[in-house]
């Protein structure tokens, strides 16, 4: 690798393979740190992997020394305290990372946080967000932080993907509540970009990374249902009915489906941004040109999540 690189925490993930996608066209050597064990790797060795171990906090550092920029796409999804996943842990961790930027005097941090991730205090996964922006503002680290919304886009396009799969096996499909609550779904390469020009700006800044389409939910699903070519019928569960039939689903495929708490931010209308959008590629329009294939396998989230067994999540 040459004098110059940038560090990606999970290239071999979502948002983060996109970043290093993006990277890569540029002409930036590329180091990830990751604790993913069995990944598709489709960078080949145009990229160095290193361990993402938050028990050695002066290897992490050592990764890290003399790199302009770290991207930080680091998170859990699921509290399952028995596999490792947790949101404190994961705060905590996201810590450790933060002192090693320091220690190596990494010129700029681009964070993954979530939209609205002051609006839900009550919930871990949004509790735990918050906690870790508050970490690295203190840190004395130049920062941007990034809260998108949801994620479309891309071969491990998890929700969306699943919303459709379920569409396309089952005539009824539940919407929360009333489904009136706002969904503003984001491209997952236009999150590439953002992040990327977000490393070139020297100010400390927090960005609401939202797309330019809004939809309510029963109007989402619904597009997704016609960008499939199904027809359904719509009916309103109390949500912690259309959780329980996510138990029932997700005990048959062996993956979690939908998280409570994602149910609660979907509902509470975490899922849409405030401020003026980021992206420009429309969801409508990635619908039509992408319809035929979304959906048609499930995408088992669970069964990618394989780690080190050694290191903490």
């Amino acid at each position: 690798m040459g004098d110059d690189f940038e560090v990606v925490t999970g290239s071999l993930g979502y948002s983060g393979r996109w970043i290093t996608k993006r990277l890569l066209e540029k002409g930036v050597n590329v180091k990830t740190l990751t604790n993913a064990v069995g990944r598709e790797n489709p960078f080949g060795n145009r990229i160095e992997i290193a361990p993402l171990d938050f028990r050695d906090i002066d290897n992490l550092a050592k990764s890290m020394q003399g790199a302009k920029v770290l991207y930080n796409t680091y998170w859990v999804r699921y509290k399952k305290e028995k596999h490792g996943y947790d949101h404190e842990i994961a705060t905590r961790n996201s810590s450790i990372l933060f002192e090693a930027a320091a220690m190596a005097n990494v010129e700029k941090v681009v964070h993954f946080s979530v939209s609205k991730v002051n609006d839900a205090p009550d919930w871990p996964y949004f509790s735990g967000k918050a906690k870790t922006e508050q970490i690295l503002i203190s840190s004395g680290l130049n920062y941007s932080i990034l809260r998108p919304t949801l994620f479309f886009g891309g071969q491990r396009n998890v929700l969306v993907n699943n919303i459709a799969w379920i569409l396309r096996k089952s005539p009824v499909f539940g919407i929360f509540g009333t489904g009136d609550y706002s969904v503003q779904p984001i491209h997952i390469d236009d999150v590439a970009k953002i992040s990327i020009d977000a490393a070139q700006d020297e100010r400390n800044s927090i960005l609401e990374v939202a797309g330019p389409e809004t939809f309510s939910y029963r109007e989402f699903v619904s597009l997704i249902s016609r960008g499939i070519g199904v027809r359904r019928i719509f009916i309103s569960i109390p949500p912690r009915m259309g959780w329980l039939v996510g138990r029932g689903i997700g005990a048959f495929l062996r993956d979690d489906v939908i998280t409570m708490a994602e149910i609660n931010g979907l509902m509470q209308g975490l899922m849409a941004s405030d401020g003026p959008p980021m992206g420009s590629t429309k969801f409508s329009n990635w619908l039509l040109e992408n319809g035929k294939h979304l959906g048609t396998r499930y995408k088992n989230d669970i069964s990618e999540r394989r780690y080190d067994a050694r290191q903490p999540r």
